[in-house]
């Protein structure tokens, strides 16, 4: 009886053992998928009064089909999308239609359009840029 209680015990360590060993596999996993390809953009201000200040966005990397520009004033006290579509070469600078404010703080800029220059041609992209523009 003594016998059969070791081999019962033993046989249940082996059997723990390989439950064990064997959930413990680390399981293939697919790599993630690269990072979608975003442009890089620059931007500038320039006061054209005391009161009001225009922008110039320019995207630095690549030919582009502008879409949508949407600007964000500092603070979230407003914003104002400006629609395309126009193409831009790479370095050509965007302004605006109109004058801002000239409030102090982040104005956002969020880019949306489709390269149309090097490696990436035909890719869609949402880009953001920012300007600090400081006191009066």
């Amino acid at each position: 009886m003594k016998t059969k209680s070791i081999f019962l015990a033993v046989g249940m360590i082996l059997m723990f053992a390989m439950v064990t060993a064997t959930s413990c596999k680390k399981k293939e996993s697919t790599p993630p998928p690269p990072p979608a390809y975003v442009p890089v953009f620059s931007a500038t201000s320039i006061a054209v009064a005391a009161d009001l200040i225009d922008f110039y966005i320019t995207c630095v990397t690549d030919d582009y089909e502008l879409i949508k520009v949407e600007v964000t004033y500092p603070g979230g006290l407003g914003n104002d999308t400006y629609t395309g579509p126009m193409i831009l070469v790479s370095g050509a600078p965007i302004t605006f239609p109109n004058y801002f404010p000239r409030l102090s703080g982040n104005w956002m800029f969020r880019i949306t359009g489709t390269v149309k220059s090097g490696s990436h041609i035909g890719t869609s992209f949402v880009a953001s840029t920012q300007v600090t523009v400081s006191g009066k």
